[in-house]
């Protein structure tokens, strides 16, 4: 069956899809296409090429899966509110798709500068929530290394990735914040 039409965005989520589900070797332009019920000839209409599509889509996975997760965590007032809300978002990631991206990095330059930049983006975004309850640069520093190891770990070594197990080691890593937070009374 033929669909009549898709978006930019139905092909960014076929092609998380197939990175999560078979990783980056399978994605290829003929397998999104097949996926959606389409013609190559919608894809070349978005895209052009593949070189086009793939920083279209790396763009798309920062934006929803760094600087929307960003925006969403700083809506609370409250700190201990940001690292609560920043941790179930992170539940949410599509971490098999960021695996395969991960994985896809260490043999494509692009992918490794997207990758780059989306690990300090959100060690970034990790350090200011945590210095907010933690105000010694060093330990802030250091928790938000700590947190981001363990995102990448549970995504690498977990496939899938467990949520009740991951929710069960982000509560671990909040309690080890609180620990070092002269505001929270233990």
């Amino acid at each position: 069956m033929v669909r009549l039409s898709v978006t930019r965005e139905d092909y960014f989520e076929a092609a998380l899809k197939v990175l999560a589900t078979e990783g980056h070797h399978a994605l290829k332009m003929g397998v999104l296409c097949k996926n959606l019920g389409v013609t190559t000839g919608s894809f070349y209409n978005y895209f052009g090429n593949w070189n086009n599509f793939t920083p279209e889509l790396l763009a798309y996975w920062e934006k929803a899966q760094t600087f929307d997760i960003v925006a969403q965590s700083a809506q609370p007032t409250d700190p201990l509110a940001r690292v609560r809300t920043m941790k179930e978002l992170a539940t949410r990631v599509p971490h098999e798709a960021e695996a395969a991206i991960r994985a896809w990095s260490y043999g494509d330059p692009v992918v490794a500068q997207f990758q780059r930049r989306v690990d300090l983006e959100r060690l970034d975004a990790l350090r200011a929530v945590v210095h907010e309850l933690v105000p010694d640069d060093k330990q802030s520093d250091s928790l938000a290394l700590m947190g981001i190891s363990l995102l990448i770990g549970m995504q690498s070594f977990r496939s899938p990735v467990d949520e009740e197990e991951f929710r069960a080691i982000f509560d671990e890593f909040e309690q080890a914040i609180m620990r070092h937070s002269p505001h929270i009374s233990s």
